[in-house]
């Protein structure tokens, strides 16, 4: 590019940002008798009035000569003097020479200064910079953090400034599960970058945004306008502003919390979330994005946020139109070593606060920390959220437990700052601390139910969730003051009337609401289930089966839950919420006796016995337990047996490279009834054998997907249609799961015959040989396939009205048991 192209580049790039800021610009024109780069007039300041600006843009390749400078000055004072502008700046694109700012200085309306320094003066943003140090001061983070590394042992912040410093970096995921710091992580860098920004105009500013805080805004211009200019009220916020100067490198975008802003979304419905705040990633934009790992159903989801990468029907891969591959980092926990550093620093700043008891005792605590450290607590200690809340507990002299599960450190923990609020000076002791805990579980179900937010205000919150918690409390506060009064405990209060839930202790609360709810059964809900596995968390999940197993009377109750579910409404429901069930199956050792009173509970049964969590999933077991469940249903209800086959679908859909799957399809064989239908067939040449869905559903089925062809070498082929099967199973029932996480890889399975014969044949009783070859010709006959006709009949009656004494009661008995330990 010649000398001249840079320097149109530069002017138009100043004039783009400038414009971006509020000026109404104009490049190239003449003012007085001089024709200069950028010509501007600013109308937003209320006190000035309309000012008057002229830019010159000056890109040289080096530091600007103070000479420049110089003849800058006697161009524009002039114009300065006889009133044709009130303002005129020299931007450099690069550093000046010593001296060179000095040459303006005299003159009042004349600066020189660098494109940098001009777009921080833009955005005047060091308030919010102060802001962000205050906060990391006020929390002594500092005195107690601990560096992060990656899960290859690489220093995290060390790694993130490599990648700020690459050329065209792509936005940047650290990833990791719950409590493993990365909160405080984006804190500390956030802090750390304000610092260096104060003092050095040309570093890039942290904008830090924590999306589970401002979960409702859905569109990039909320966010950051809640965070500058609601939170910050940072002077001169426009978003047109930012952008450009994010476009020019100006900033670090730091997105904290994306799994918090994920949970009620459809993964479709995530990656449009995810699109727009990736709006940014333009120019010379950094953006660093953290949260859970586990906001990413499978590896098909985590490849389509990731790398951007879309899977077809036909299961090809391609990329996602218009936009690349971003790069993603794991963070680790604790060592034992960083552990019991963070022990050693954290614990007496923690016990500053105390006022009475053993923790006001300098030794006390020195012995504390080395008994915390001895390696018996390691296992809690891996976490740092975990390592904290250890530490909180640690200052009451009764309360330490080497044995203590991560359950108990939460139930723990959540009980001492509870009643930590109750023991504080004006607290209203009406209100004891049970029913402040129930209070705080149902307000954190009642805020995950919306979504997963994490932030509600004091008028928001629902009358019936105070009336719930304070039931045969007698007091004398009005609804307002209760409100205020209940919200004391595990919530952070965040302004006057606005309150915040950690993360982690919002799952927890939110678990140990279902379980006194009995997974919502008691709120009286007819469609608890839908409820639960549409809310519930992998997190959520491991705090409810965790809780069910304190106690027997829990362990009682989470059996109870089991077998409600054969009696469960029948709706589409979430499979990954699903997997609260299976795990508790799991932990309570149950046996399922009889799978076939319900679908729910012949999935449930599957899952149990294979182990898995969703369909794509396979064991050596997945199609032997599939061919159990299809021949259990045998003569149960249509609903249960299109049930096993909704199962068989399921999985098929997800691609198989081998014939394992021949014994489940040869299990929808029901060997009797389809040799008489193939005598029949045969004898009976003119008739037709009628196989009525109401009397077989999956002999049914099975002739309606089922598809023989002879190869080329005499080999007979079946192919099953599962769109089709999928199809008339969903038409039976009102049950099912939603999406589980792709699209049928796999349309049409196709097995030889002798597969199926072969199957018969190990089944246990194995079908007699002299039954396979009686429902052969089936098999070799196209024109006896075509004599058995699979038909739906479908009757119309008139309306009957029938009054609720006339209706029958319709009972389901399960048979639940817990597998011996032996």
């Amino acid at each position: 590019m010649s000398t001249t192209a840079k320097g149109n580049a530069f002017r138009d790039t100043l004039e783009k940002v400038l414009s971006a800021a509020g000026f109404n610009t104009s490049t190239e024109t003449k003012v007085g008798q001089k024709n200069v780069d950028v010509a501007a007039v600013w109308t937003k300041d209320d006190v000035a009035g309309e000012q008057r600006y002229v830019f010159e843009a000056k890109d040289y390749k080096g530091t600007l000569p103070a000479k420049e400078c110089s003849e800058f000055v006697s161009d524009n004072l002039p114009l300065l003097l006889e009133g044709a502008i009130d303002r005129a700046w020299l931007i450099s694109k690069g550093p000046i020479a010593p001296g060179g700012r000095a040459a303006a200085e005299r003159h009042r309306g004349l600066q020189i200064i660098t494109f940098i320094e001009l777009q921080r003066r833009l955005l005047l943003i060091d308030s919010y910079l102060k802001d962000l140090i205050e906060t990391y001061e006020q929390s002594q983070l500092e005195s107690f953090y601990v560096r992060p590394e990656t899960a290859s042992g690489a220093d995290l912040e060390n790694h993130i400034k490599g990648w700020i410093e690459k050329d065209d970096a792509p936005p940047l995921f650290v990833l990791g599960a719950y409590g493993k710091g990365k909160s405080t992580f984006a804190t500390h860098l956030a802090a750390t970058m304000a610092r260096l920004a104060l003092v050095d105009p040309s570093a890039r500013v942290p904008i830090l945004v924590r999306l589970g805080e401002i979960a409702d805004e859905q569109s990039i211009e909320g966010l950051l306008g809640k965070v500058l200019a609601s939170q910050h009220r940072v002077t001169n916020y426009h978003f047109d502003t930012l952008r450009a100067l994010n476009r020019n490198g100006r900033f670090l975008i730091i997105y904290d919390g994306f799994d918090e802003m994920k949970h009620g979304l459809t993964p479709a419905k995530f990656q449009q979330v995810l699109a727009e705040l990736m709006r940014l990633d333009e120019g010379d934009a950094r953006i660093l994005v953290l949260g859970r790992d586990t906001a990413f159903h499978d590896e098909v989801e985590f490849r389509a946020v990731i790398d951007g990468i879309q899977r077809t029907s036909a299961g090809r891969e391609i990329t996602t139109p218009g936009r690349r591959s971003y790069s993603h980092v794991e963070i680790r926990g604790f060592t034992a070593d960083e552990a019991r550093t963070f022990v050693s620093n954290y614990l007496p700043i923690r016990a500053e606060s105390e006022r009475e008891g053993p923790a006001t005792d300098q030794a006390w605590i020195a012995q504390r920390v080395v008994e915390l450290s001895s390696g018996r607590f390691d296992r809690l200690l891996e976490r740092p959220v975990h390592a904290q809340m250890l530490c909180e507990i640690a200052v009451q002299p009764d309360q330490l437990r080497a044995d203590m599960s991560v359950y108990e450190l939460f139930d723990s923990f959540v009980h001492l700052l509870i009643h930590r609020e109750l023991e504080k000076r004006g607290r209203d002791r009406s209100f004891p601390l049970d029913s402040r805990r129930r209070f705080n579980a149902h307000l954190a179900w009642w805020l995950w139910e919306m979504g997963g937010a994490s932030t509600t205000t004091l008028a928001d919150i629902p009358q019936h969730i105070c009336d719930a918690a304070t039931r045969d409390l007698h007091h004398s506060l009005d609804r307002e003051e209760m409100r205020r009064e209940l919200i004391q405990g595990c919530l952070v209060e965040k302004g006057v009337n606005t309150i915040y839930f950690h993360r982690s202790l919002q799952e927890f609360l939110a678990a140990e609401h279902l379980i006194e709810t009995d997974l919502l059964q008691r709120t009286g809900s007819p469609s608890w289930l839908h409820e639960v596995t549409s809310s519930v968390t992998p997190e959520v999940i491991e705090f409810v089966v965790a809780g069910t197993i304190v106690s027997k009377e829990r362990r009682d109750r989470a059996l109870s839950w089991l077998g409600n579910l054969a009696d469960a409404k029948g709706e589409r429901i979430a499979l990954p919420g699903f997997d609260l069930f299976t795990q508790l199956g799991k932990s309570l050792n149950l046996v399922i006796e009889e799978p076939n009173d319900s679908p729910w509970l012949i999935w449930l049964a599957f899952f149990l016995r294979t182990g898995a969590r969703d369909f794509g999933a396979r064991g050596s077991n997945t199609f032997p337990v599939l061919a159990d469940l299809i021949s259990g249903t045998r003569g149960a209800s249509l609903e249960c047996q299109a049930a096993a086959l909704y199962l068989l679908c399921r999985v098929l859909f997800h691609k198989v490279t081998d014939q394992s799957f021949a014994v489940a399809l040869a299990a929808m064989i029901p060997v009797k009834q389809l040799s008489e239908a193939t005598t029949e067939a045969r004898v009976k040449k003119s008739e037709r054998q009628i196989i009525r869905q109401a009397d077989d559903f999956t002999f049914w089925a099975l002739l309606r997907c089922w598809k023989v062809d002879r190869h080329e070498d005499e080999t007979l082929l079946l192919s099953v249609d599962l769109i089709s099967l999928h199809n008339d199973t969903m038409g039976a029932m009102p049950y099912g799961f939603d999406n589980d996480g792709a699209m049928p890889v796999q349309e049409v399975v196709t097995v030889q015959v002798q597969s199926i014969y072969r199957a018969l044949a190990s089944f246990k009783p194995s079908v007699p040989e002299k039954e396979i070859e009686a429902i052969r010709p089936f098999f070799n006959d196209a024109d006896v396939r075509r004599k058995i006709a699979p038909v739906k009949v479908e009757y119309r009656r008139p309306q009957v009205q029938v009054t609720p004494q006339t209706m029958p009661e319709e009972r389901h008995t399960l048979t639940l048991r817990r597998r011996s330990s032996n």
